[in-house]
């Protein structure tokens, strides 16, 4: 019985990986291989959360590396690739937008607030150092004589009230 369960169960985890596609593109030479790769790689697909074309399944991303495969046999440039595919599927397809006055937030806030939450640090580690802590015009052995009779007069009430409860 356990093993027809196992059995079943690697079928099922086997079953999805019959239905992928697989892709073969007859490359005119190695160095446009390199690059559809490469660049693939450095493009988002549309429609998935921070994947790749070449990572992701999507129609989209389909579409996208036929087209960067297409782009690439007819001999163009890695940036006319971007501008193309910018203008067919979007900005989105970076995932590293240029640098512009609308995306100026995205690319300076996080140095801004690492540098602002260091200063801070900084602030708070200076203030504090220059607080006297309680107790500092004091030696150590004092603070223990203190200690010492606070500890003897508890025992004291201690050894009091229990008298007290017993009469």
């Amino acid at each position: 019985m356990a093993k027809r369960l196992l059995i079943a169960l690697m079928l099922l985890w086997i079953a999805p990986l019959s239905h992928a596609a697989i892709e073969l593109y007859d490359f005119s030479s190695e160095e446009k291989r390199a690059r559809f790769h490469e660049l693939g790689a450095v493009l988002r697909c549309p429609m998935c959360e921070n994947q790749s074309i070449i990572d992701s399944e999507s129609p989209s991303a389909f579409d996208m590396r036929q087209e960067l495969y297409r782009l690439l046999e007819e001999g163009y440039t890695d940036d006319e690739v971007f501008e193309y595919l910018k203008s067919r599927f979007g900005e989105f397809i970076h995932y590293r937008p240029p640098v512009r006055q609308d995306t100026w937030l995205l690319w300076f806030l996080p140095p801004v607030l690492i540098v602002g939450g260091l200063l801070l640090l900084v602030f708070l580690a200076r203030s504090r150092s220059k607080e006297d802590p309680p107790g500092t015009g004091e030696s150590l052995s004092e603070r223990q004589l203190k200690l010492k009779k606070i500890l003897e007069l508890d025992s004291e009430q201690t050894s009091t009230s229990n008298s007290k409860g017993s009469s």
